[in-house]
């Protein structure tokens, strides 16, 4: 007797829904394949979610004008088209075989990315075709999703105010100072004015940055003018520059972690108050690898907790209490859901 998989394959190849999703593949409209098939808009839809029911994935990015094709959709089009001249052949191997797997591009802001990308790849390893790993800055990497070069990113640019994105927040680190070894304030408490006052200027991250932005966000609230002299946009320029005593710099410590080879020439101590924070955030298109967004979150909290916050402690242990990491990420990095 046919099993209940082999009867949902046989039923697709007699109707039109295959030839239906060709059509869609074709045309990247369903009211180009509907006028094509001499069928109704409507029972393209339908025949397109009758597929992508019976394969249990999402075919289509539907948001976007014209629609794309998900990974999943090229897969099945080149397996329909090409390799297999039987259809219920097609399906059948493609269900059973699991090979609708997708192809994922993951970006990742560099202070991140050494830490988190490793761990995240063996662990989509078994969910995906292909996938890849991809860091920069924020503004890169976001621009990066918006061109859908990338599926997914872990950034500190939430893209606010941009329609069709599902934002996921990750964790929140605070700032700390960084002054030359032999700056006159090493070791004293100062305010936001006498560094402004200083001698040196400050050496900021480039406007480019998610980092820059934040840093001048914050100093137009307080309605303090700095004069912007120096500005890189690594971390590693903006610690070289301080160490040569070209100034002081505003960090935070995930950023700083990128480069402990340079922390010994550098001096760090807590940020003047009123201080301020940096958010990160796991960002995708709606509707699309939502499946693995509670894997990336859970193994992004598990990164953070179990290597990440101890060598902070270590190395700036005055900012653990205020590095906030999601409560709903730490329950799904123990397996539970909230």
């Amino acid at each position: 007797m046919p099993s209940p998989a082999a009867k949902s394959i046989h039923s697709l190849l007699y109707s039109k829904t295959l030839e239906t999703f060709l059509a869609v593949c074709q045309h990247r409209s369903f009211t180009r394949a509907s006028k094509a098939l001499g069928l109704s808009q409507s029972s393209v839809s339908q025949n397109i979610q009758k597929l992508e029911d019976t394969l249990g994935v999402s075919l289509f990015d539907r948001e976007v004008r014209p629609i794309a094709l998900k990974p999943e959709a090229v897969l099945l089009q080149e397996q329909l088209e090409g390799q297999f001249s039987d259809l219920e052949e097609a399906v059948s191997l493609i269900r059973e075989r699991n090979e609708l797997k997708p192809i994922v591009k993951i970006g990742v802001i560099d202070s991140l990315s050494t830490n988190v990308a490793p761990a995240l790849i063996r662990l989509l390893a078994t969910q995906t075709r292909q996938i890849s790993v991809l860091s920069g800055i924020s503004p890169n990497i976001a621009k990066d999703l918006l061109d859908r070069e990338v599926d997914i990113i872990i950034t500190s640019d939430p893209l606010d105010g941009i329609d069709g994105l599902s934002r996921y927040f990750l964790c929140q680190e605070p700032h700390l100072l960084v002054l030359s070894k032999h700056s006159p304030l090493v070791g004293k408490p100062v305010t936001w004015q006498q560094l402004i006052s200083s001698e040196q200027p400050l050496v900021r991250y480039s406007r480019r940055s998610a980092s820059g932005r934040i840093a001048e966000t914050h100093f137009s609230r307080m309605r303090m003018s700095v004069p912007v002299k120096v500005e890189a946009d690594t971390t590693r320029v903006v610690l070289s520059m301080v160490a040569d005593e070209l100034g002081w710099a505003v960090s935070s410590p995930l950023c700083l972690l990128q480069c402990k080879d340079m922390l010994p020439e550098v001096h760090m101590q807590p940020a003047p108050q009123p201080s301020f924070s940096r958010e990160i955030y796991v960002v995708t298109r709606h509707n699309e690898y939502q499946h693995l967004v509670d894997t990336i979150l859970a193994e992004c909290a598990r990164q953070l907790e179990q290597q990440l916050l101890p060598e902070i402690q270590a190395r700036f242990p005055w900012t653990v209490s205020e590095f906030v990491i999601d409560e709903n990420a730490r329950a799904l990095a123990r397996g539970e859901r909230k």
